[in-house]
């Protein structure tokens, strides 16, 4: 892999936690000085973000700021994960461009947050002379050797699974890609227990044929690697449902 499929991180600090104040916002010790940070993801990490556990911290600013940093990295035994869930895109993005994942190798146009009938998509692509809208997840739950998601329910990723089915049903395609944000899963699954909806439109979806893709990567401070796939549990059988 050269330079430009990495996607690099930047400045980072190292911090303790301490809590979570909110969904967005928590409290870490910087050189031991209790400093409050912004938490780009709504999910409820539980098993991440416990007291003690190392993390890593970027600088931020602007204009509407409540905190002067944003909480990037937890470690996980001795692998790094990555807790920005709005990465996810970015980093999709960088690796569309370079037409290095399985499934998207013939892109040629990548578009960002594009908006067709009443929906807006992550990402319009040309790929095989066809248009195809993508929708992006980051995936940070794991339970045993499996990634799962959500690991909280979620309402909006329910309504972009349907929306991309409505693609499908107007001759478009439409693919889902699940990004498994640097730990050490073997295959993926959803969350079913905590959001039984979500499970439900995920079959719906692919019944109908929109694409279910699921990468992984491996984080150091430096940068996020893509590492390659991992299967789907029960994809076969969810097609042959009706």
């Amino acid at each position: 892999m050269n330079a430009e499929q990495i996607y690099p991180l930047g400045e980072l600090l190292e911090a303790t936690f301490i809590q979570r104040d909110n969904r967005f916002r928590a409290e870490v010790a910087l050189n031991g000085v209790p400093v409050k940070v912004h938490v780009p993801n709504s999910g409820r990490m539980r098993e991440l973000l416990v007291p003690g556990v190392s993390v890593w911290i970027q600088p931020a600013s602007g204009e509407n700021r409540k905190t002067a940093y944003t909480l990037l990295l937890v470690q996980q035994g001795e692998r790094f994960v990555c807790l920005n869930a709005h990465l996810a895109n970015d980093i999709a993005g960088l690796w569309l461009k370079q037409n290095m994942l399985p499934g998207f190798t013939d892109v040629t146009a990548v578009e960002r947050e594009k908006t067709y009938g009443k929906s807006r998509f992550d990402f319009r692509l040309q790929r095989h002379g066809k248009t195809c809208y993508a929708e992006v997840k980051s995936v940070n739950l794991l339970d045993g050797h499996t990634a799962r998601f959500p690991d909280a329910p979620t309402e909006r990723g329910s309504k972009h699974l349907l929306e991309l089915v409505q693609c499908k049903k107007d001759g478009l395609d439409a693919a889902v890609i699940f990004l498994v944000m640097g730990n050490q899963a073997v295959d993926f699954d959803v969350n079913r227990e905590t959001d039984p909806a979500f499970d439900e439109n995920l079959k719906l979806a692919v019944q109908a044929g929109v694409e279910v893709y699921v990468y992984t990567c491996e984080i150091d401070l430096q940068g996020i690697r893509y590492t390659g796939t991992i299967p789907l549990q029960g994809e076969a059988a969810w097609k042959s449902m009706h």
